[in-house]
């Protein structure tokens, strides 16, 4: 961990009162567990948190934050929250178009503001940048930091810290998974992290419209000629017809991975307003996140997304051509 960077956290901890932490629109795991357990540790040295989101804690997540203490950014009022904080520190993100509503707030905050992320795209806004490439998560970051500032973890912080883990390696099985990430995790558990409690809540919660969701998109999933790439779309009327409207479809896309010789596999959603997001997912040195760049979204390597323009064919054709380009 960056010894400077950290000592700098440290400085402008103590000569601020009230905090904002936030993440990227459509929360996940790593961002919300992340928020909860930095949240914790500055409480216990007497500050103020405020957790402010795009979007709200999606439903698999909500065991997370009992308390209802993660908020979503409203346009009205949302902007005042977040010049009454007097430091901002932005988590598993560091791309200010994956604030959605909340990027004006942000922009026109006179705040320090401090980027604590993964990915390797970092925005030149930010005042303190403390990134880690090779870090499975982002809550791994956090997990450093909280101990590098004295911090102790609480279970709740336990707990929300290995749901980072855990849903950001796909269950340790993705590149950036590592011995360090088996040791924090090791940690997590002798706290008393319950595994299988976290499995059940993030993975075993699914509404029947998601499950019957699932089953159209995998039978009508196209594999592209040479059987590297696989893709589903799923259109506004298959969604209503399943009732599976707040259904978090992103992680549909990684069953096609169980297809021999998949490596590559894209995930096309048409939202209510007309627009497209697409949730791109691969394996090994096959770089995702140059394609989500191209249409303003981003994420790991592995694993990234974004929102295009309509119609739901047309932005499919568009980027199933830039995902080809990816393939040996």
């Amino acid at each position: 961990m960056n010894a400077a960077g950290v000592v700098r956290i440290r400085r402008e901890i103590a000569l601020a009162r009230r905090i904002l932490l936030s993440t990227h629109q459509n929360p996940d795991g790593d961002g919300i567990g992340s928020e909860i357990a930095l949240a914790a540790y500055l409480r216990s040295v007497g500050k103020t948190p405020l957790i402010l989101n795009p979007d709200p804690v999606p439903e698999r997540y909500r065991f997370l934050d009992p308390g209802g203490e993660v908020g979503t950014f409203e346009e009205e009022g949302g902007a005042g929250l977040v010049r009454s904080c007097d430091l901002v520190i932005m988590l598993d993100n560091s791309s200010l178009n994956r604030l959605g509503k909340m990027e004006k707030a942000i922009r026109g905050s006179e705040a320090v503001r401090i980027c604590i992320d993964h990915h390797d795209t970092t925005d030149g806004f930010w005042t303190v940048n403390l990134i880690d490439e090779n870090a499975c998560a982002t809550g791994e970051i956090v997990y450093d930091l909280v101990c590098a500032l004295g911090g102790v973890l609480d279970l709740h912080s336990a707990v929300a810290l290995y749901t980072a883990l855990v849903t950001d390696t796909g269950h340790f099985r993705f590149s950036k998974t590592s011995s360090r990430s088996h040791r924090i995790v090791a940690d997590l558990l002798r706290m008393g992290v319950d595994p299988a409690r976290v499995y059940q809540a993030v993975y075993e919660q699914h509404s029947e419209g998601f499950v019957r969701l699932l089953g159209h998109a995998l039978a009508e999933c196209r594999l592209e000629p040479g059987g590297a790439l696989a893709w589903i779309s799923l259109t506004r009327r298959q969604i209503v017809d399943c009732r599976a409207e707040d259904a978090d479809t992103s992680e549909m896309v990684n069953h096609l991975f169980t297809i021999r010789g998949v490596r590559l596999c894209l995930l096309f959603k048409e939202l209510p307003d007309g627009k497209v997001k697409v949730s791109l997912r691969s394996k090994g040195e096959i770089d995702v996140n140059r394609v989500a760049g191209r249409y303003g979204g981003g994420g790991h390597q592995n694993a990234s997304g974004a929102v295009l323009d309509g119609p739901l064919e047309e932005a499919a054709r568009r980027v199933v051509a830039d995902a080809k380009n990816l393939l040996p």
